[in-house]
């Protein structure tokens, strides 16, 4: 009679190792799935607050650039502000956003104090800055 090999030898996985690998293989999916939607959020918001950020630097430059343009005449003294939305606005490159500039003049200067937002197409404000124009021409 043929001698046979003794089964104590273990060259594999049983059947309830695999089973176990991929319950607990599922188990950190199902955990770890609604994490992704809300990571391409966060990387959306930021993106676009970048953009804004980067824009608002931009549109500082162009206030500056082209103040001589903008009706900064009627601005009201320091401590309320005048604000500049729309046509007031034509003289500056369009942007992909909103843009409102808010001026108040500071008399005793004789600059203009402007307060850029940046808002998103939900109304949302990104961004917001300061700066100073000069009276009667460019920055």
């Amino acid at each position: 009679m043929p001698e046979h090999a003794p089964f104590s030898e273990k060259n594999g996985f049983t059947l309830i190792e695999i089973i176990t690998s991929i319950v607990l293989l599922t188990m950190v999916i199902a955990v770890m799935l609604p994490i992704f939607p809300q990571i391409l959020n966060w990387s959306s918001q930021s993106e676009e607050n970048l953009t804004a950020s980067n824009l608002l630097g931009q549109v500082a430059s162009d206030v500056k650039d082209h103040a001589g343009n903008l009706p900064l005449d009627g601005a009201p003294a320091c401590g309320r502000m005048r604000s500049l939305t729309g046509g007031d606005l034509s003289a500056l490159p369009s942007y992909p956003y909103t843009v409102e500039l808010n001026v108040c003049k500071e008399e005793d200067v004789h600059l203009y104090r402007t307060n850029i937002q940046i808002f998103s197409e939900d109304d949302k404000l990104l961004s917001e800055s300061y700066t100073y124009i000069k009276a009667g021409g460019s920055g």
